[in-house]
């Protein structure tokens, strides 16, 4: 059987109400810095050398992804992210709200933003390195974003 020690410190109701706030934040930031007339036209620019595939996988490829496919990530993640918060708390660096919210969202981009844009942009579809550093650039705002709401928000019991 699996225990979690610190989950007897978990302040579960302010974890509750964490949840579905992060949840909304996540998806409309992450929307708006991704979705937006100016991020589409330099992520998906032949001019500025985008990859072929990336741009097919988005655009024409079948079944080419819709916002209700994209939900399920961008409400699911932050239920996991702010879980992880609360159990993580005391392990993550910084004493108030801002400082621990900014580690935890550095945390997050440096696990999984760098992770799967190292992983699909670059080694499956071969995105150019400064393409790269502009989307890592937008996960970095929204991550740190999302963060510091879990943490402005979530008060250790």
């Amino acid at each position: 059987m699996i225990t979690c020690s610190s989950c007897a410190t978990i302040n579960w109701k302010r974890l509750a109400i964490a949840i579905p706030i992060t949840a909304i934040v996540n998806m409309f930031i992450l929307y708006a810095l991704f979705m937006n007339p100016i991020s589409q036209n330099v992520i998906f620019s032949d001019s500025l050398g985008q990859s072929p595939k990336l741009v097919a996988v988005w655009t024409t490829l079948e079944p080419v992804p819709q916002i209700t496919s994209l939900l399920p990530a961008l409400l699911i993640t932050p239920v996991i992210f702010s879980f992880f918060f609360a159990v993580l708390y005391d392990s993550i660096p910084g004493h108030g709200k801002i400082k621990k919210g900014f580690a935890y969202g550095i945390i997050l981009w440096g696990t999984i933003a760098m992770f799967f844009e190292l992983f699909t942009p670059l080694g499956l579809f071969g995105e150019p390195l400064y393409l790269l550093a502009y989307e890592l650039a937008l996960w970095f705002i929204g991550l740190v974003t999302v963060s510091l709401v879990i943490s402005a928000i979530y008060i250790r019991k």
